[in-house]
């Protein structure tokens, strides 16, 4: 499993128990919630009971002390149904399958209180009301009287099981699709810098590759010069080599450096209107001297003239002098160049030794070069087109390559849309 789902199915587990926390808080406040409201409800129900009890008691004409058949005549004609009848520990009267145990009971002293509790009896959850009652009569001895009332909240609790039940389901189920969810968003972000670190990587370990050789040629001839004595010609030839290498390596640093921002996803550019003419003129400029010591022409073509683009100069100045001195490494001495544009594209071709077919989509890649002796021996790094590539892809168009062995190569800048 990889960062990313890991990352992932911690915030959904996270979630998974912040949901369900929150879901049985709700459901214990719920489930209590009930009960409560079931024993306001009964308590009246147990308190007009008693009422009714107390008044048909005390309009009886009675003698002496109160007779427990009265007391239970008058039980059984006013209470709810599962009442229960006690004198102290005595039970007179039942309508329940439960047995009450009064001595649990803490009622306070001389004072008429209810007092209610949870029980469970077999499978049942019981709440039980208890109200104890003096009958007195001037004179006479009062009698204590304990009224039992049991209310079956079964259930209630039997909801709240089926409740717990089902937020666990819907938790669980909510969490697992936002696990997943999660996964494909953090991919969908994370793919582009996978990505980016991925070619970063690759352009490293190539760089490490490329500069290997010439730094352990460039040591071997400086430990030479300093240990070992040479002729002038020698001494020329060796210095000769470490400066042209030298130079190799500090224009493989800056295109490296080119490519690798080009690479970055904040990588921004200045999009405003060129002149293709002006930026015609500018590449010129810069590959004027090469052209020269390779006795080579650069020759425009297309209707470029009064043509207009958005675009960000200097990348794309970049774009054809890479295309144009690649063109120079390809082409024989005298040929021709050339250098076009229209409404949809800008382009550089050449007359020279070509692409094989097989090898067109490999050139587009950094450090990847078809001659390689020949790459070598020119300077070539193979990054000219990987970094064209770059600068095309960010102003949202598509490089091109045509190519024929022996025949030349055209390789072009097209918007898309």
């Amino acid at each position: 499993m990889d960062m990313i789902k890991k990352i992932a199915l911690t915030a959904s587990a996270m979630l998974f128990v912040l949901a369900q926390v929150f879901s049985f808080y709700v459901i214990f406040t719920g489930h209590k919630q009930k009960i409560e409201l079931v024993a306001s409800c009964e308590e009246k129900i147990l308190s007009k009971g008693i009422s009714d009890v107390s008044s048909k008691i005390y309009k009886l004409k009675y003698e002496n002390k109160m007779q427990d058949y009265v007391m239970t005549y008058c039980f059984r004609e006013s209470m709810p149904e599962h009442s229960a009848l006690y004198k102290g520990t005595e039970e007179l009267y039942n309508a329940t399958p439960y047995d009450f145990d009064t001595e649990k009971l803490k009622f306070e002293k001389d004072v008429s209180s209810m007092i209610s509790r949870q029980e469970k009896v077999g499978n049942q959850y019981l709440l039980v009301l208890a109200v104890k009652e003096d009958f007195h009569r001037e004179g006479k001895q009062s009698q204590a009287y304990v009224f039992f009332y049991a209310v079956d909240i079964t259930y209630i609790y039997r909801e709240s099981r089926a409740l717990v039940i089902r937020e666990i389901l819907i938790s669980f189920f909510a969490s697992l699709t936002m696990a997943v969810l999660l996964v494909i968003l953090i991919k969908k972000i994370t793919r582009p810098l996978q990505a980016v670190n991925e070619t970063q990587r690759q352009l490293i370990g190539s760089m490490s590759h490329e500069l290997k050789t010439p730094l352990t040629a460039i040591k071997g001839y400086s430990e030479t010069l300093l240990n070992v004595k040479l002729s002038r010609e020698q001494e020329e030839k060796a210095l000769d080599y470490i400066n042209r290498e030298s130079a190799r390596l500090s224009r493989l640093s800056e295109k490296m450096m080119e490519l690798t921002r080009l690479y970055e996803p904040e990588s921004g550019i200045l999009l405003q209107k060129v002149s293709i003419e002006t930026l015609f003129t500018t590449v010129e400029e810069n590959v004027k001297h090469r052209l020269e010591e390779n006795h080579m022409i650069l020759e425009r073509e297309g209707t470029y003239k009064d043509l207009e683009k958005e675009l960000d100069a200097d990348l794309m100045t970049s774009f054809l002098i890479n295309l144009i001195n690649n063109s120079i490494m390809a082409s024989e001495p005298g040929s021709t160049i050339f250098m076009g544009a229209d409404r949809q594209s800008l382009w550089v071709r050449d007359q020279g030794c070509g692409i094989p077919s097989r090898e067109v989509d490999k050139v587009r890649k950094a450090f990847y070069r078809v001659d390689k002796s020949r790459s070598r021996k020119s300077g070539n790094m193979g990054l000219g087109l990987a970094l064209c590539e770059q600068i095309a892809a960010i102003h949202h168009a598509e490089m091109k390559i045509e190519s024929e062995v022996l025949k030349g190569t055209k390789i072009s800048w097209i918007e898309r849309g």
